[in-house]
Order: structure tokens, then C-alpha cells, then sequence
């Protein structure tokens, strides 16, 4: 089948693939036509990421499916995150880390931990469009969601 990945910035590339094709395969590809590094790009259809491990037909993509490509910062450093996100990451682990070492043992403290991270990423990597603006929203206007979701306002 054939589907379109079209960058932000405007540039798009047509691929044939399967549907059974695993998305690191398609990032793969879109590297090669498009010369984005596999670690710079975020595969969305219909707002939602895919994740790399999933196949295309896990999200029901089909025949002419257009992806969105987005294109993120190298790893060096972050313009979007403030210092403070981005020192504050592993400082929230070391804390998560003494807290389940006074419960569990040295090692299943470390093997719980690594889930909670991968859980953390996954979570991360498929949270929809939709997903970001109720949660802003429900950030920056606490009081208005609080009135939504009570069913005061639509």
C-alpha cells in the first residue's frame, strides 16, 4: 500500500509498504527519503504517535493514509523544555528510587523502577493531541475544567 508522511515544515515523502509493516521499519524509511535521523522523528496519525514496536495496521492505517511527521530537537539539548524540566527528570527518579527502596529489595526496587520508566515513556509516546490540550487546559484553567467536567459548560 501506499501512504504520504508529510514534515511540519512542508516536505513529504510517498511510501509503498505493507500493512503489517512495524513503524521503526517506516522511520527507517522516512529517514532515507527524507534525511531525518530516526531518533529526531515522532510518526502521528490522526493525532495520535505511533509507537515504534506497533505495526501499521495496529492503528487501522490503511491504503492513501497520510502520517504526519514531526521532527524533534536533537538530543543535545531541548529548546522547548526549561532548565528545570529538564534537571528536574532525574531527580524525580532518584526520588521514586528511595521510596521503593524502603520497600522493596536492592533488586526488585531496580526492576520495578526500570517498568515505571518504560510504563512513563510509552505513555508519553502515544498521548494524543487531544490528550496535551485537556490536560493544558486543565492546567492553565483549573476552574473551567472543574465546570466542564461538572457538566456546567459544554
Amino acid at each position: 500500500m501506499q501512504l504520504t508522511v508529510k514534515a511540519l515544515q512542508g516536505r513529504e515523502c510517498t511510501l509503498q509498504v505493507s500493512e503489517d509493516e512495524p513503524i521503526s521499519t517506516l522511520k527507517r524509511l522516512v529517514s532515507e527519503k527524507l534525511n531525518v535521523p530516526v531518533g529526531q522523528q515522532r510518526l502521528l496519525y490522526k493525532g495520535k504517535a505511533l509507537a515504534d514496536e506497533n505495526r501499521l495496521s495496529d492503528y487501522n492505517i490503511g491504503p492513501d493514509s497520510k502520517l504526519n511527521l514531526v521532527i524533534k530537537p536533537s538530543e543535545k539539548a531541548s529548546p522547548e523544555a526549561p532548565p528545570s524540566a529538564v534537571s528536574a527528570a532525574p531527580r524525580l527518579w532518584c526520588l521514586v528510587a528511595q521510596v521503593l527502596a524502603r520497600h522493596f529489595s536492592t533488586a526488585d526496587a531496580e526492576r520495578v523502577l526500570e517498568q515505571l520508566q518504560k510504563d512513563y515513556e510509552r505513555n508519553l509516546r502515544v498521548l494524543s493531541l487531544d490528550d496535551i490540550e485537556r490536560l493544558a487546559s486543565r492546567l492553565l484553567h483549573p476552574s473551567v475544567a472543574e465546570a466542564v467536567e461538572m457538566g456546567f459548560l459544554d
